[in-house]
This record gives C-alpha cells, structure tokens and sequence, in this order.
C-alpha cells in the first residue's frame, strides 16, 4: 500500500468515526433529550458529552442572577427515570468518596447511606439544569439549602425495580439572586421511598459567600457535638468524577474566584453527605427527617 492509497483510507476511516460520534453522543442524544421527559435506565441516556455541551451553551445564553422569561419556559419541567436497580458498584463508588469506606457495602449489617439516592439523581439534575427550560444559567448554580425525607427504609431500593423524579417546583427572587426549589423523588411500586427539596441558587453580581444569613441558630448543649471535617485537596476532582458534575466552579480556582470563593467548592452533595455520615453515627437513622443549610 503506497502512501495515497493510506491516506484515503486513513481520510475515509477518520471520516466515518466523526460521523458515528456525532451521531451517538450528539444527535441520538439531542433527539431523546427533545422528545421525551421519561427514560429507562436499560436503554441509553443522554450522552455527558452532549449535557456538557448543552451547558456551556446555556451558560453563555442565560445570565447569571437572573430569571429567564421565555414563551417556552412556562410548561412545567419534569425527567423521570423508570426501571432503576440496585447496583452495588455505584453505591461503593459514592461511600469512597464520601467518607463512609470503600468498603461500607460489603457489610450484610450496614445499610444504605441516606445521602445515596441523590448521587443516582446526578444525570437528571444536569438534564434538568441544561435544559432550554430551565430559567436560570447553569453556571454558578449555588446549593444552599436541601430538606430530605425518609417516609420508608432506603433499604427498600434494594428489593425491585424502582422510579426516580426531578422535577422544577417554583422560582423565587432574592436579594442575593433568584433561588430555584428541585424536587427528587425516589418511588417503587408508587410508594415514596426518600425524597429531597434541593434549593439552589444562581447568584448575581452583588453576592457574597462569605456574608452570614440573619437567621438565629439555637445551640442545644446537650445534644450538640461539634467535629472538625477535613476537605482534602482532591475532593473537588474526586466528586466531579464520580458525580457526574458538569460544573466547573466545583473544580477550577478561576471560575470561583469569578464568583468571589479563594478556592474550590466542594460539590454539595459531597458536604451534605459527610455531615449525614457524622450525624449517622452520633445520633443513628432514627429520624426521618432532615434539613441542611449549606449558607
């Protein structure tokens, strides 16, 4: 085979594999992504590539701190996952992590942390935020309070099959910018097994992390212990691997520094769930209810 000849298969090769990845990670994606709002975990999703460029591209549309007003936007947003199962290579990816061990899951006795179904809602929520739907910009979406419900044993997503929803519930307009309340909900046979409001906010330019909100606290001695968690420096990168997060402010010092924050942030998810895993062993899964603010 001389050098022309190797050249145009070379040139023809290269051209059919651009052609197949568009068409898997791009245009497969995009037209499940416009046509329907109900999965199945058996069949493809959404690439991650696809989601990624998606929010880039509505981070560049939409300004941060404010609420997007579109003839399109005002029909409710809604992506729902059905035939969901137990995998116990996920759940021992998330404890690593998180500060539970590798190895948490290899004990009969233990069962699922609290925080775990959230980590299953990290493909929904990007679809959620890098939707054209959606009214806020992806960029700089701040988690600063989450209220989790327990109504039944988490341990119940281990029988069957089970459903997971995310769903937007209202916008709100604050002196800081405008919040957005998310709605996940995990079910099985129709019956809620754990749900969670999740209260992001997409901040303007006024904001300021480092103010602290005007609310009381109200300190219990008797019941209270107060630790020190260290934030290892790999954190950041760890969680956005194996969360999924498509938000660079979770990773890279510069956007943050945009944002006011000297460094960092740490995935909310990552915080929520390592204070769940102290309050775990400090007061047990007894309660059922749990509200964290990140402010």
């Amino acid at each position: 085979m001389n050098m022309d000849q190797f050249s145009t298969l070379f040139a023809a090769v290269s051209g059919v594999t651009v052609i197949y990845l568009f068409h898997s990670l791009f245009y497969t994606s995009h037209i499940l992504f416009k046509k329907q709002t109900v999965f199945d975990s058996k069949r493809p999703l959404p690439s991650s590539v696809y989601l990624m460029t998606r929010y880039i591209c509505e981070s560049l549309r939409k300004k941060r701190g404010q609420m997007r007003k579109d003839r399109d936007t005002n029909d409710q947003l809604v992506f729902t996952l059905i035939n969901c199962r137990y995998d116990a290579v996920s759940l021992r990816r998330f404890c690593s992590v998180v500060g539970y061990g590798w190895d948490y899951p290899d004990s009969v006795f233990r069962d699922i942390p609290l925080c775990y179904p959230q980590f299953l809602f990290s493909r929904l929520l990007a679809m959620i935020v890098c939707s054209d739907r959606f009214k806020l910009c992806p960029f700089g979406l701040l988690g600063i309070c989450e209220t989790l419900h327990v109504p039944e044993a988490v341990d119940e997503l281990k029988r069957a099959s089970f459903s997971l929803q995310a769903r937007v519930l209202e916008y709100r307009s604050v002196n800081a910018g405008v919040e957005v309340d998310v709605s996940l909900t995990a079910s099985r046979d129709q019956l809620t097994i754990w749900s969670s409001t999740l209260t992001l906010l997409s901040p303007n330019s006024t904001y300021r992390p480092d103010v602290q909100p005007d609310t009381e606290i109200i300190h219990d001695p008797a019941s209270e212990r107060c630790i020190r968690l260290p934030v290892p420096l790999a954190t950041s990168v760890k969680c956005a691997w194996v969360f999924g997060d498509l938000c660079p402010l979770h990773v890279f010092s510069l956007p943050g520094s945009r944002l006011g924050f000297a460094c960092p942030n740490v995935h909310p998810l990552w915080v929520f769930s390592r204070c769940m895993a102290e309050i775990e062993k400090h007061k047990g899964r007894h309660t059922k209810s749990f509200i964290l603010k990140y402010k």
